[in-house]
């Protein structure tokens, strides 16, 4: 295979143009001394006047090159921003369409969008989970709803966490209860 730099070369050394370059040295396997032999047979090399200026074009041509190579990395660059913008809107999408859900005695009693609640859980971490514990042993429910998320088992697992907290919660009142008559039982004798 031919590469560039066999090319550039063989025009360095011969002033010929970019095209005589690549077919001689495809005629050569890359073969630079015989492309610059065949090149001769062919009478395509140009006086040593006319390579000066060859040399200059070729400058230019390294600035042309140079510029296409930037202009690609700048291509690139913008496509992968592209493709963040899109993932991110796809992202806020999902993240307005899906829901998380208090439930209580089987009733919503707030929808919150996903997108909202994970930013109250990444920047109110301190607030929010408290408060999310605190509400289980109330009663109250969470579960995710929307198109993306009520195919998943996140439902089914947050459902015992619930339940494991409101019979957590029950045993904790049961024991406040029972130490609450034990202490007036003492008072009255």
């Amino acid at each position: 295979m031919i590469t560039i730099e066999q090319v550039e070369k063989l025009r360095k050394y011969t002033g010929v143009s970019y095209t005589l370059a690549k077919e001689a040295l495809e005629e050569t396997d890359g073969d630079l001394l015989e492309a610059v032999i065949l090149l001769e047979k062919q009478q395509k090399l140009q006086p040593q006047a006319e390579k000066t200026n060859v040399r200059s074009n070729h400058v230019e041509d390294e600035k042309v090159v140079e510029d296409k190579k930037k202009e690609r990395k700048d291509s690139e660059a913008n496509e992968t921003f592209r493709e963040f913008i899109r993932f991110l809107k796809d992202l806020l999408h999902k993240g307005n369409t899906n829901r998380f859900d208090v439930v209580k005695d089987k009733k919503v009693v707030m929808m919150i969008p996903m997108t909202l609640f994970v930013i109250l859980i990444l920047f109110a971490f301190w607030f929010m989970v408290p408060l999310l514990v605190i509400g289980l042993f109330f009663g109250y429910g969470y579960r995710f709803s929307g198109s993306d998320l009520e195919k998943t088992n996140v439902n089914e697992a947050v459902e015992k966490v619930s339940d494991v907290t409101l019979k957590a919660g029950e045993i904790v009142a049961k024991a406040a209860s029972d130490l609450s008559k034990e202490l007036n039982q003492k008072k009255d004798e």
